[in-house]
């Protein structure tokens, strides 16, 4: 459960730094490159469906406890998960915007 949490949780931060890496021209021409598109374009499709799948784990793991201290930190762990999905919402929302149809 702990990798499939760092894995969610790195997802909206590595295509933020694609993105940021593409702007500032850090990764060598990769952007320009059918590779560099498809890479983008999946995690810009994968990234929120993934983080989605987490918020749902993390409530029913929620629900399933009954103890008080690991129904705080799965409380927070839910929180976190909310988080996530605002941020990947977000970045999506940010590439949307930078797209120029010709």
């Amino acid at each position: 459960m702990n990798a499939f949490r760092i894995v969610v949780a790195a997802l909206p931060q590595l295509l933020l730094l694609l993105l940021v890496g593409a702007r500032l021209d850090l990764l060598g021409g990769f952007n320009r490159t059918d590779a560099g598109f498809g890479v983008v374009v999946a995690l810009f499709i994968l990234t929120p469906l993934a983080v989605a799948a987490l918020l749902i784990v993390e409530v029913v793991r929620r629900r399933k406890h009954v103890d008080q201290d690991r129904r705080a930190r799965s409380s927070r762990m839910v929180a976190l998960a909310i988080f996530l999905l605002l941020e990947a919402l977000a970045v999506n929302l940010w590439i949307l915007t930078q797209v120029r149809m010709h």
